[in-house]
């Protein structure tokens, strides 16, 4: 994934209606660079051999439910 531009992180903010500060953009933008970075190395662990679990709802949950 490419990196953020000043001009993204701009948007992304003004989308999510935070206010950056001019001075900050900079270290914003290296901040969040370095986040998506550290996500990509992630690696989703293989779960299709795994079974679901039985949910069990209580007699509350039912009545709370049902209203």
């Amino acid at each position: 994934m490419a990196d953020l531009t000043d001009g993204e992180v701009l948007a992304l903010a003004k989308a999510s209606n935070i206010t950056i500060p001019d001075d900050l953009v900079t270290e914003v933008r290296e901040s969040l660079n370095g986040l998506l970075e550290a996500l990509e190395a992630i690696e989703e662990p293989d779960v299709s051999g795994i079974q679901p679990l039985p949910i069990i709802v209580s007699e509350t949950a039912r009545k709370q439910e049902a209203q």
